[in-house]
């Protein structure tokens, strides 16, 4: 059994993982591919470069209008997204399996032969179809109240992540077993299938506060963030008979195994001529990992490890690029193939009210699928923003986030 989890885990995974980048979703950010180093907005800095909470020129450079913008509570709340893969459509047949399943079931307590036949068989084409199915999802939700403050303006944060990944392991022996059933001379009952099916997920959650330290060296603005949190860390390893699989059990507490510690974030962003920044994030400082429970003799393990990203974005009157590198890579769970991104997108302001963005991210390491994404930004009145982004890629990654902020 052990060799079989292995296989699908240890090679599906590599070409299907959709995961998020950056354990947060934020609108503005995703639809420009994940960007936000050097480019966030204030809502979002504390999740992406606590740096750029001061996003303005500092020591007495401000208009009237900048003041006024520099002085403004903003409330980001919330924001939700998700991003996944099901290509295979493993969901749907798991619950055609158990129908199969509970079919053959009855028809052998009620003695009919036709209806063993049929429901055998279809038993049998179920759990063809299933084998090497793999499933991703990515799914976030977060809230951050930005407090102004000339000298050191902050921001209080939440922000919630998790990832998951659900395997079908179809064992041969359960095929082989159907395939010779008499019907008219079946078995008295049905055991429960050998073929398994598994998820396998992590989640993040981080509760702090994200400063800001405006400086200036040789006349050139500099941004110093930092952000001390709370952080608790779930893994969730679920793995049960075919028949018996629900997808929405996972997150039980039997399957679970979760951590609490404390972990920093830090973040510069300097201006070395006008228009252009240039930031570096290093996020989740302490490393850790959190075993995930034993199941069919096999445990993960789930991985919090620095995350250093680079960015520089270019800003003209009514355009913005950017682009993010991340300088090392990253595992979620020490058993599977790491990932590291790079990441590039653009920002059109349309009207006074109106944000058009387009993006794009790319894993160097070629474990997880190009993703494509788009969005926009509605200011309506003074007070609210309404942000959307989606994405896309290959083997049917789709992807969302909304958002809402409010600006007094």
């Amino acid at each position: 059994m052990l060799s079989r989890l292995a296989l699908p885990f240890c090679l599906l995974l590599l070409a299907n993982n959709v995961q998020a980048s950056g354990l947060y979703f934020e609108a503005r950010s995703d639809s420009m591919g994940g960007t936000g180093v050097a480019v966030s907005n204030r809502v979002g800095a504390s999740f992406i470069n606590p740096a750029l909470l001061a996003i303005l020129t500092p020591h007495n450079t401000y208009t009237n209008d900048e003041i006024n913008k520099t002085q403004a509570f903003s409330l980001l709340l919330p924001t939700v997204g998700a991003e996944g893969s099901d290509s295979d459509n493993m969901i749907d047949k798991f619950d055609s399996l158990q129908d199969s399943y509970d079919g053959l079931e009855t028809a052998i307590n009620n003695g009919d032969s036709a209806e063993v036949e049929a429901f055998r068989d279809d038993l049998v084409l179920d759990l063809e179809s299933l084998k090497g199915n793999v499933a991703n999802v990515s799914a976030g939700i977060g809230a951050a109240l930005v407090i102004p403050n000339r000298r050191m303006p902050m921001a209080v944060f939440y922000k919630s992540y998790i990832d998951a990944v659900g395997v079908a392991d179809i064992a041969q022996s359960d095929i082989d077993t159907l395939n010779v059933l008499d019907p008219n001379n079946p078995p008295t009952e049905i055991t429960d299938l050998d073929s398994q099916g598994v998820v396998l997920a992590g989640s993040v959650t981080d509760f702090g506060v994200a400063l800001s330290f405006p400086l200036s060296i040789v006349n050139m603005p500099v941004r110093v963030g930092v952000s001390p949190k709370f952080q608790r860390i779930d893994t969730y390893h679920y793995s049960v008979n075919a028949n018996n699989f629900d997808a929405d059990d996972f997150d039980d507490d039997k399957y679970r195994n979760d951590e609490n510690l404390f972990n920093l974030d830090v973040g510069v962003a300097f201006e070395p001529i006008e228009k252009l920044t240039i930031g570096l994030s290093a996020r989740n400082l302490f490393s850790q990992t959190v075993k995930t429970v034993e199941a069919q003799g096999r445990e993960f393990h789930y991985q919090v490890e620095p995350l250093i990203t680079a960015g520089a974005a270019y800003d003209w009157s009514s355009v913005t690029l950017t682009t993010d590198i991340d300088l090392v890579d990253q595992t979620r769970f020490k058993e599977f193939d790491p990932v590291q991104y790079w990441r590039v997108g653009g920002e059109l302001k349309a009207t006074d009210w109106l944000s058009l963005r387009m993006g794009y991210r790319h894993d160097l390491k070629d474990n997880s699928v190009d993703i494509y994404s788009f969005g926009t930004g509605f200011a309506i009145g003074q007070a609210f923003k309404l942000d959307m982004s989606g994405s896309y890629g290959e083997d049917d990654a789709v992807g969302a986030v909304l958002q809402t902020s409010y600006h007094f």
